[in-house]
């Protein structure tokens, strides 16, 4: 086997166009992911009730020496503002904890440290906030229970922070309705409108009972309009995401750790930002202060502190409170596809960073490799050339360049041979016309399964998400298999009878049959021509011409061209005219492919409908998923919407399969 002259070039090429290509998705994939971390600077509340003496609330958890560069721009000029003051303690605050009982939360620590925190919270405010602060119990198990309304009774509140304990009931153990918490939470809060909204959520799981709540709750917490402040406990079964999605979209900050013990100082750094860490400037925003002028009732801000920009669209004249509607946008980073955030964007930046080395490293080592390409052309023409050197450099020609992957390629031969899955593969990627090796190309496909199926549950944060992606992995690459080497054999079918006709001619004009398939195959184009070209080559390397023809319509999987294969071999056993013979083998193809097609006209609408009702179903779905996510998420977060889900898919193959046999008519 030569190895094509140039292919160090193409390598490297390929090589170093990988490595660009990875680094620059890589790029933009980690300034996505940048957009999705929590923002030291947002606001929360813009009262222009009184134009000339307007206000902004706002967090900003930074360094206290940066705020005295703040600047506001209103419409985009810069319009003088005093410097941010902390809200004083005299500041009306309603805050409603939300505890988590479960039985991690508390065989952890974390519960006893959440509840000293909180006591610390509640006895460790001056007088005057004591005053102005409301406080409200809430705790999540089985279900979502108001320990205590909002009070500014102290004795209350920690007596209802004592109460706060794991259920004795063995069949609640495990479960939390943190949804149904977090909704009651806002229920709380907006009772009680004069009061600024904080909602503060300590859990170590993820909702797994409440059902249908999450939409209840995020539109609760947005009417309430508050501000959501996680503290999290990772290692078992937190998802972040549901919770960091909430403080995205309503404001606050999410902290999380892996030790219970230490899980008092998150809740100690969230009291630190409610009551210290809130500040508050005034400016003039004159009605009709537009742009370059211009009246405008909406006035756009932008507030800098310590290179955070928050932004805010308000109507003059009102007070709007709310990140949803104030709606402002953290410009600290440069923003990025919403989808690539989260623990997606962080595989995919790990996958591009893998590709973006591995291509680098790749490209150099062929750089500076060094090789005797004429050497390498004529050694396989060589007296000392041995079967070992042949199947090293068919090795080094192959995907697997490196030790590790080759071996893993070779056990995963060893295993396909044993399993009869070698001979199967080998014949799909040549019916395929796609030149890798069966060993490597099964190799990268079981790795590739893995690899998404831990992506799945990466994302998912479920065992049925992760099976879906392995699922979908595990498919579709055999569907492109199949698809182009259906594809394929079409071509070839549709080439046959003209193939055959002009294989006649030659003969009539005096051509041999090995000239005439020579010649033909210089004729006619892919993938006929390569398929008669490697008939020739074949067949002056020894190999008799019928079997080279035969091993064509096996490769090809064609009855017709083995049919025509047989009529040649019986035509040369016994004599006679070969050329009319294959003309009236060409006719006969014609006609079957007259009649074939007639069927298919016949049986179009059958097809349409079978193709309609398999994709109406999934796209129906996706319209749903869109326009209603949390509706139609149950069928993924609940046992029962998993087994409906399931048997709807098997239902759904049950009956494309039935109508494509009804309409697969065999001609």
């Amino acid at each position: 086997m030569t190895r094509p002259v140039g292919r160090p070039r193409r390598s490297v090429a390929l090589a170093l166009v990988v490595a660009v290509v990875s680094t620059v998705a890589f790029s933009a994939l980690a300034t996505g992911a940048g957009a999705a971390d929590n923002s030291s600077l947002q606001m929360r509340r813009v009262d222009t009730t009184d134009p000339s003496r307007s206000s902004i609330q706002f967090i900003y958890t930074g360094a206290r020496e940066d705020l005295s560069g703040a600047q506001l721009t209103v419409d985009g000029d810069v319009v003088s503002a005093s410097p941010p003051r902390q809200l004083p303690d005299t500041t009306k605050t309603a805050v409603a904890m939300v505890f988590d009982t479960s039985s991690y939360m508390d065989s952890s620590g974390a519960l006893v440290a959440a509840k000293d925190a909180a006591k610390k919270w509640v006895r460790g405010r001056s007088a005057e906030a004591r005053d102005n602060q409301l406080v409200g119990i809430v705790t999540a198990s089985n279900k979502g229970v108001v320990q205590q309304t909002l009070t500014l009774d102290e004795e209350r509140i920690l007596n209802a922070i004592d109460r706060v304990a794991p259920p004795t009931d063995a069949k609640s153990v495990g479960q939390t309705a943190l949804w149904s918490a977090i909704r009651q939470a806002a229920g709380l809060l907006t009772q009680r409108s004069d009061f600024q909204p904080n909602i503060v959520v300590m859990t170590s799981n993820s909702d797994n009972i409440s059902g249908g709540e999450e939409a209840a709750a995020r539109g609760a917490v947005a009417g309430a309009q508050a501000s959501v402040f996680v503290a999290g406990l990772t290692g078992k079964g937190l998802a972040t995401g549901p919770l960091e999605s909430l403080v995205r979209d309503n404001g606050g900050l999410l902290l999380t750790t892996g030790d219970g013990a230490q899980f008092g100082q998150l809740v100690d750094s969230i009291s630190t930002t409610v009551n210290d860490q809130q500040f508050e400037t005034v400016y003039s925003s004159p009605v009709g202060a537009g742009t370059a002028g211009k009246p405008s009732p909406v006035a756009d801000l932008a507030y800098t502190v310590g290179g955070q920009t928050a932004k805010a669209a308000v109507v003059v004249g009102s007070v709007v409170q709310g990140q949803q509607n104030l709606n402002p946008v953290v410009t600290g980073s440069a923003g990025g596809i919403g989808i690539l955030q989260g623990p997606l964007g962080l595989a995919l930046v790990v996958l591009f960073v893998l590709l973006a080395v591995g291509g680098i490293a790749y490209g150099i080592m062929l750089l500076f490799s060094r090789e005797d390409r004429l050497s390498a052309v004529l050694q396989p023409y060589s007296d000392s050339y041995t079967r070992e050197e042949e199947e090293e450099e068919e090795a080094s020609q192959g995907l697997a360049r490196t030790a590790i992957v080759q071996r893993a390629v070779e056990i995963t031969e060893q295993v396909a041979e044993s399993r009869g899955m070698l001979v199967r593969s080998e014949s799909a990627l040549e019916r395929a016309n796609l030149p890798l090796r069966a060993g490597e190309a099964l190799f990268f496909y079981a790795a590739l399964v893995v690899i998404v199926t831990i992506l799945g549950f990466a994302v998912t944060g479920g065992i049925i998400g992760g099976l879906v992606a392995g699922l979908f992995a595990a498919l579709i690459p055999v569907a492109l298999v199949n698809l182009l080497a259906s594809r394929r054999k079409k071509q070839f079918m549709a080439q046959l009878p003209d193939t055959l006709q002009l294989l006649s001619g030659t003969l009539r004009a005096g051509y041999s049959l090995m000239q005439g398939v020579e010649a033909v195959s210089q004729e006619v184009t892919e993938p006929m021509g390569l398929e008669l070209r490697r008939v020739v080559t074949e067949s002056r390397l020894g190999r008799p011409l019928e079997d080279a023809l035969d091993g064509t319509a096996e490769r090809m999987d064609s009855p017709d061209f083995a049919w025509a294969v047989m009529a040649i071999r019986i035509q040369r056993e016994v004599g006679g005219n070969l050329s009319e013979l294959l003309l009236t083998v060409a006719e006969t193809m014609t006609a079957r492919e007259r009649l074939r097609r007639d069927v298919a006209s016949l049986t179009a609408e059958g097809r349409m409908s079978a193709i309609i009702l398999g994709i109406l179903p999934i796209g129906i779905g996706l319209a749903m998923y869109v326009i209603n996510p949390e509706y139609i998420s149950q069928l993924f977060k609940t046992t029962l919407g998993n087994i409906l889900l399931g048997v709807a898919l098997v239902a759904m193959g049950i009956g494309f399969f039935w109508m494509k046999k009804i309409i697969d008519i065999e001609i």
